[in-house]
């Protein structure tokens, strides 16, 4: 068989051009030969999205112009084949393609422009991968229904703990079996803070060099509150049980309040403080939380140190699943966004 003839063109909207779509791009360029070559695909990025406005290309940009347009500083009205004058969640109205990749800024109020540009997405039958919780913390079962309705599909696993593969385990490798609860470390930026003050470092300097890093947000309060682990721990539960609650079901407490004087009571104790998120199933109902928790220095959790996530699974079959990463930079996200591209590929957009 003449592997040419199988090869599979995937024309690609990206919505925003951040740290995690130009890692993608830089993943794209390292990967090429792989892509190719084992998974039969060739990915052509024919129309971008940033604040500045929208540009279409029929026959695609190449990855290094797009790098290359925002290592120096520009914006997407750069771009040859920019439409000046149309809204970013547009984009879809003026190009015919087949993924759009949501890596815009997280906005929890509206949601948008991703949540909008998504809808309509979907409402087209594309597929849509998406590496921004908030169209999912806000619109979980209106974008599944809308994907069921148009044809298309809905991948988001770079929304969860960046490259570690927790919704694809849930939904692909615990059939039939029961959840009964887990707990998790879902944030490496408040992971990396607590670990900073029990090297009797100070709060705020572990919050800079978490910026520097581009791991927390220019607004850290979304980590330092807890907001962005209840987010993740909303997706999980969404994707994996019959929760229909809401995000306000979490109970939310982040770390703010803790001091180094909490820091070394707990180490006395042989234990460690961890922002955990926990889910808890108590006879048909979940309870949630997120909050600042005493754990054991040895155990699974006690040993995600600075920036590692990790979550522990409990199950009726499996007993217990442990698994973390560590992630100091966005570019297991970018991983995990290349990763749903190639796996929903296999099953033909």
């Amino acid at each position: 068989m003449n592997d040419h003839t199988s090869i599979q063109k995937i024309r690609i909207v990206l919505v925003g051009l951040g740290t995690v779509n130009i890692g993608v791009l830089k993943i794209l360029i390292e990967k090429k030969a792989i892509i190719t070559k084992s998974h039969n695909l060739e990915i052509h990025i024919i129309g971008v999205a940033d604040s500045s406005g929208i540009a279409i290309k029929k026959n695609g940009y190449t990855y290094e112009e797009l790098i290359h347009l925002k290592s120096n500083g520009n914006k997407v009205n750069q771009l040859a084949g920019y439409l000046s004058g149309i809204a970013i969640e547009q984009i879809t109205n003026h190009v015919n393609a087949d993924v759009l990749i949501d890596g815009s800024p997280v906005n929890l109020k509206t949601g948008n422009p991703g949540l909008q540009a998504i809808r309509n997405a979907l409402s087209k039958g594309w597929t849509v991968v998406s590496a921004n919780k908030a169209p999912l913390v806000l619109a979980y079962d209106e974008l599944h229904q809308l994907a069921k309705k148009h044809g298309g599909k809905l991948a988001y696993s770079a929304t969860v703990c960046g490259g570690l593969p927790v919704i694809n385990i849930l939904q692909r490798d615990l059939q039939a079996t029961n959840l009964i609860g887990f707990k998790g470390i879902f944030n490496a930026t408040t992971n990396f803070i607590l670990e900073t003050l029990e090297k009797d470092g100070s709060f705020d300097e572990a919050v800079k060099e978490a910026q520097r890093l581009g791991a927390a947000e220019a607004d850290p309060s979304l980590d330092i509150d807890g907001y962005d682990t209840a987010n993740k721990l909303y997706i999980i539960m969404k994707s994996f049980t019959e929760f229909s609650g809401s995000i306000s079901d979490i109970q939310i407490e982040g770390i703010r309040a803790i001091t180094s004087e909490d820091i070394k009571q707990a180490t006395i104790q042989n234990k460690r403080i961890k922002l955990l998120a926990v889910a808890e199933k108590k006879a048909d109902t979940w309870s949630l939380s997120v909050r600042p928790t005493k754990v054991e220095a040895s155990s699974f959790i006690g040993n995600c140190d600075g920036w590692e996530m990790g979550i522990q699974l409990q199950t009726d079959y499996y007993e217990e699943l442990s698994m973390k990463i560590y992630e100091e930079d966005p570019m297991t996200t970018s991983a995990a966004v290349v990763r749903d591209i190639i796996n929903l590929s296999k099953n033909s957009f």
